[in-house]
């Protein structure tokens, strides 16, 4: 296993559901990342089954997504009450199960009303962006800025501007995420990822035709992206966000070749 900054190799995850925990490990994968507005809503019956799926899987939630639904509309927001309700449920849970890292791209939630303009929109999503990684840092967890694809979001969509965005929050708690996807049908420079340094915290993969698993001779080019995360001395979390082109079969050869691509 290949070792970067400070002797740690990257650690390779998949998102899904807990009740697909232990088929991740039996696929090689060290960590799954959960649905965190899933968990959050869970009862308590269903919250108990999530952890014992992943006790009995041998593995931890060590990253969350999806972490504020779309019926909190962020931009036109006036009370904060409820949210920081739902956030400190979901958070105590999601630090019981062993999160460390919540991403917050959540188009849905995050998305600007038509006609206004990017800067304006930050000014009402950077006071959220506080809140969260406020209530976060109460349970050992950070938040990962995510950028997302002009398809999906117009608030914050290039690497580059998360990073602006991140700098912007001024939070501790508050760091970035690169996700290869989005990066891939935006076109952006993977070297964008350089001028993040330290402050990229996790990352997210898929292949970006199809968002489908990365997979030997499928045709797209990995090497840029693990280039720029090795350059940088990354050796955080790298969680499969992807459909699975070919059945159970292909995630241990995904996972497989992620680990000679780091």
């Amino acid at each position: 296993m290949k070792t970067w900054k400070g002797g740690k190799a990257m650690k390779i995850g998949l998102c899904c559901g807990a009740e697909e925990a232990a088929q991740a490990r039996a696929a090689g994968c060290e960590y799954v990342e959960l649905n965190f507005t899933k968990v959050a809503r869970q009862s308590e019956e269903e919250y108990a089954q999530t952890a014992r799926a992943l006790d009995q899987a041998g593995l931890r939630a060590e990253a969350m997504n999806c972490i504020i639904p779309a019926d909190f509309q962020l931009y036109s927001l006036g009370d904060y009450s409820a949210l920081e309700r739902y956030l400190r449920q979901g958070m105590a849970r999601a630090g019981a199960l062993g999160t460390q890292v919540v991403v917050f791209g959540s188009s849905g939630a995050r998305r600007l009303p038509p006609g206004v303009e990017k800067k304006d929109g930050w000014e009402k999503l950077i006071p959220v962006y506080r809140l969260v990684g406020g209530i976060a840092a109460q349970h050992g967890v950070t938040i990962a800025v995510e950028p997302l694809n002009y398809g999906e979001d117009n608030a914050i969509n290039t690497l580059r501007e998360g990073l602006e965005f991140m700098r912007l929050v001024g939070s501790p708690g508050v760091r970035l995420l690169a996700d290869m996807y989005h990066m891939g049908l935006n076109g952006e420079d993977y070297g964008d990822i350089l001028p993040a340094g330290e402050d990229l915290r996790h990352c997210h993969i898929a292949r970006p035709e199809g968002r489908l698993f990365p997979l030997p001779g499928d045709g797209y080019d990995y090497a840029p992206f693990f280039a720029a995360l090795r350059e940088i001395g990354y050796a955080g979390r790298l969680s499969i966000e992807a459909g699975n082109p070919g059945g159970p079969e292909c995630l241990p050869a995904c996972v497989e070749y992620l680990r000679a691509l780091s």
